[in-house]
């Protein structure tokens, strides 16, 4: 398997939206968000590409990393990374994690590469994982979970009150945030309402 970066093969527009450090020759360090251009706006030119063009970092440019996202912790120790977790490379790619094999001493790690090809990638090319924090429901209102089911917190306590998309029901028990129950949910996230 190449190590290729990240940005290899992306167009400048493919770029957009993605929060990134740059490391440039000279030491300078500047992190953003890249827009359509594939630059960081009203700061950085990082390619001389637009829109649909190859993204080609300019010559001053040592490196470009994905700055991690806060919804996900940062695992530095190989022993603890985990079916699940997300493997990092160096060359700072990404590749979500299916299995993990720690039969040949040091840990091989079967990851699936834009959810289809599947590999094997060795020890020697893992940087860190990222592993989704375990978020809770903390405040009133309608929550989703992990599998999309639908919970209402009030008073302290969380109700599952749909599962899936038709099955509402509103006598279900009502647990604490930090039952057994509710963590095996999670991790949650904000239901968004819109008006109908």
């Amino acid at each position: 398997m190449s190590e290729k970066p990240f940005w290899a093969g992306k167009t400048c527009k493919e770029m957009a939206g993605l929060h990134i450090k740059v490391t440039f020759k000279n030491g300078d360090v500047a992190t953003g968000v890249a827009d359509k251009n594939g630059d960081i706006k009203s700061a950085y030119v990082l390619t001389l590409g637009m829109g649909d063009d190859l993204f080609v970092p300019e010559a001053d440019i040592e490196s470009i990393e994905l700055v991690d996202d806060p919804e996900y912790e940062r695992i530095d120790n190989i022993e603890d990374v985990h079916a699940g977790d997300i493997f990092v490379a160096k060359s700072g790619n990404r590749y979500d994690i299916w299995c993990v094999d720690p039969r040949r001493g040091r840990p091989v790690f079967g990851v699936s590469i834009e959810g289809e090809v599947r590999e094997c990638i060795g020890s020697k090319s893992f940087a860190y994982a990222l592993r989704l924090k375990l978020r809770l429901p903390d405040e009133p209102g309608l929550w989703l979970d992990k599998d999309d089911n639908t919970w209402t917190m009030r008073d302290g306590s969380v109700q599952m009150t749909c599962i899936g998309a038709d099955d509402w029901c509103f006598t279900r028990a009502w647990f604490s945030p930090d039952s057994v129950q509710v963590l095996n949910a999670a991790p949650f996230r904000p239901a968004k309402v819109v008006e109908a």
